[in-house]
């Protein structure tokens, strides 16, 4: 039998998909009990599964708030890392050449 040896970029980027589907459905409240260990060992074990939680959880908070308000409603900023971008500038307000 041959048997291929996956290369380290490849096996990384298997484990990041399988840990973002934990992710996902552990911030979807659909993740059994034995799954959410192991999400836990991931994230222990692995800065780029916790970036990666850190992601999603971003994403999911966006599109609740995004959802909860009405549609006449401002949008609120978001809930888990807007308070880090606060007083950083817009890349409009970055960029002077694209500002007339």
């Amino acid at each position: 039998m041959n048997f291929e040896k996956k290369a380290p970029l490849e096996s990384e980027q298997s484990l990041l998909d399988h840990a973002e589907q934990l992710i996902w459905s552990f911030l979807d409240d659909h993740l059994e009990e034995q799954d959410v260990r192991r999400l836990e060992e991931l994230m222990k074990k692995d800065e780029e599964v916790r970036l990666r939680y850190l992601q999603c959880a971003q994403i999911h908070a966006d599109l609740y708030s995004h959802y909860q308000s009405g549609p006449d409603e401002p949008k609120p900023q978001s809930p888990v890392l807007g308070s880090l971008l606060s007083g950083l500038p817009t890349p409009l307000e970055s960029d002077s050449s694209l500002v007339d």
